[in-house]
Formats: structure tokens, sequence, C-alpha cells
């Protein structure tokens, strides 16, 4: 049990986060996404921090709502969040496994109303410009504690390592998104010290993301990077803006020559080869992947359309208490076609509103075309 003391001091603090978060409710989103890198880790009493802190978010919302006259905003997309969860929430009348529903589904509803709640705190530009910044920090420590951990354990991993309470793959695709949002925050920020400060971040999480020998995290941030120079090709026609290759040549090249010379071992750049020509050749089945997806079709097949009921995948695969490694067939299996439907709905949904964004007359094009990336 906690010292008297000690809770005084945390309802105080907890008090004042939530009366600075009111007066400025992107200092809300800030936290939330900077603290998410930790959602496992940061736990009080059995509560995730994170789902408490948006818990808390939601209230004060609601009480500016009640007593500013502000509306929520409610967009399309967060229509069909509603509704995808509304089925994934009717699934559970043919679940075989309705042990941990109501846990697991909160959980899920509040990561899939994460961005209802990020829309309805961040107004303005500037909220933007913080809210990146809570992301930046956040995935910058992040970034550190992966590097250090996998030098520490000279380059040995395994699918079950956890990094500040994520697994492997799942840290190394944050930290690799934190690169993303650094160069995004960039574009937007006019401080020539800032820009600084991000491209530093940016290399940082370049090397974590190279560190954690994350072949899927490697891969989506060249499929980033080339959706980044064909969107601003076509955006900027012949008047495309090199600054944008030269910036990425220069993270890319910081992060290779640093890791190299700093931080990599002879076995752990031979794994580095390794896991970089089976990522080409595919000898390892993606680690077991494709043997996972192969099994799941069976029971996809079962259930086409309505699928196995949520949270069942575990148990249905051939390899008891294993992930699907993958959203859409775990969709396809637990919800079926109609769920992954409603899924695709809503990444659709996203990209037709930054799509939409070319219509604002004050839009950072390059901060567009990085945005679009990120989605990918």
């Amino acid at each position: 049990m906690l010292n008297p003391l000690i809770l005084s001091l945390i309802g105080i603090a907890g008090i004042a986060i939530s009366l600075v978060i009111f007066k400025r409710p992107a200092i809300g989103a800030a936290l939330i996404l900077g603290l998410v890198h930790f959602e496992r880790a940061l736990v009080f009493n059995g509560i995730s921090l994170v789902k408490l802190l948006s818990i808390v978010c939601i209230g004060i919302l609601l009480t500016r709502v009640l007593m500013k006259d502000k509306g929520i905003r409610i967009d399309r997309t967060t229509l069909l969040i509603a509704l995808f969860l509304a089925w994934v929430a009717f699934t559970v009348f043919w679940s075989s496994n309705q042990s941990v529903f109501l846990s697991e589904f909160i959980s899920l509803g509040l990561q899939a109303f994460m961005y209802v709640l990020i829309i309805n705190l961040v107004r303005s530009k500037d909220d933007l410009k913080l809210t990146l910044w809570g992301h930046v920090i956040g995935g910058t420590v992040l970034a550190v504690i992966l590097s250090v951990t996998m030098v520490n354990l000279n380059f040995v991993r395994s699918t079950d390592m956890e990094i500040a309470g994520l697994g492997i793959n799942l840290a190394a695709r944050m930290v690799g998104l934190n690169l993303l949002l650094a160069v995004l925050l960039a574009q937007l920020v006019n401080s020539r010290l800032a820009k600084i400060v991000l491209i530093i971040v940016a290399i940082v999480s370049g090397i974590g993301s190279l560190l954690a020998l994350s072949r899927g995290n490697w891969i989506a941030l060249i499929v980033s990077a080339g959706v980044l120079i064909l969107v601003m090709s076509i955006k900027k026609g012949s008047e495309f803006n090199f600054k944008q290759i030269i910036l990425v040549g220069v993270i890319g090249f910081a992060t290779l020559y640093v890791a190299n010379q700093y931080f990599f071992s002879d076995y752990g750049f031979a794994k580095l080869q390794d896991r970089a020509e089976s990522s080409v050749t595919l000898s390892d089945g993606a680690s077991g992947r494709f043997d996972i997806w192969r099994t799941a079709y069976g029971p996809f097949l079962e259930k086409p359309l309505f699928g196995h009921g949520f949270n069942t995948f575990k148990q249905l695969n051939e390899w008891k208490n294993t992930g699907a490694h993958n959203a859409f067939v775990l969709l396809a299996v637990e919800d079926g076609l109609l769920g992954v439907f409603l899924f695709c709905l809503i990444l659709g949904s996203v990209l037709f509103n930054l799509i939409n964004l070319n219509r604002v007359k004050d839009v950072n094009p390059i901060a567009l075309s990085w945005g679009l990336s990120l989605l990918v």
C-alpha cells in the first residue's frame, strides 16, 4: 500500500495536470502520444497510466463542452470507427473465447477512439506541433532504450522479448514511426534550432530502427520514403523539392555510419546482413509468419463472412497463443470479410481526408506528402 504522502502528491499532480489540460487540451494529446510508447510499462495498481490519462482527457473534453459550449467534433472516420467497434462487439456472441472479452474490448475501444480524442484535443496547427513534439520526445526515449538493449544483448533477439513493455517488433515500428514524425515536424517548425534537433531525433530513431533488426519496420520505412517521393513528384511536378531527397539521404547516411562505427559488433553486423538477405529471399518464411497466415486460411474459410468472433485467433491457429502478425489476417479470421471491409473503409476515410487537404490554401505540401507516407 502506498504511503499517504505519496498518494497526496500524486493527487495534487493529477489535479494540476488536469487543470493544465483543461486550459490547453493539446497538452493532453501530447502527453498521451508521449507516454503511449510505454503503455505496458507504466502501470499503476494494474491500470495503464495511458488509458487512465485518456479517460481523464475524455472527462475534461466533456466538461469543456458543458462549461464552454464547445461541440465535440465527429467526422466520417469517427462514425466508421464506431460502426467497426459495434460489429466487433457483436461478434462476441459466437466467439469461443469470452473469458476476457470486457477488458480486451475496452482496450481495443480506447485504442480505436484515440483518433476521436486527438482530433478533439488538437484544434489548430500550433496544437498539432505540440502534439507531435510529445510523440517525438517519447519516441526518442524508446529509441535509446531499444538501442541500448540490443547492444547489451549483442543483437540476440527473439519474438517474445520486450522493450519497455512492448514486443521487439512493435517497439521497432514505434521507433520507425517516430523517425517519420520527426521529419514531418521539421517541415512544420520555423526555428532552425528546432529543425536541427528534429534531424538528430530522426537519426537516433533511425539507429534504433536499424539495431532492432526488424525487417517489417525496414520495409515500412522504405515504402514510406518511396510514397513521399512519388507524392511530392506529383504535387510539385517539375518543381519537385530535391531538399527532401537530400534530407532523407543525410538522415540515412548518418544513421548507417553512426550505427556501423559505434554500435554494431561483428556478430551484430553479420546478423544485420543475414536479416537483410532473408528479407529479400524469404528463406525463413518471414520468421514463421507465412506458416501462420497459411494455416489461418482454413479457419477463415469456415466462416468467411462473419468470422469466428472477437479474440479467437490465438485459439484457432495451429501455433497456439501465437498472434497473427497482420491486421488483415486477424480481422479476416475473427471478424470476417465484413470486419475487413469496415476496417478498409476507416483507412479509406483517413486517406480521403488527407487528399482533401490539397484544397486548403495554406496547407504545407511537404507536410501533406509526409502525412500520406505515414498512412501507408
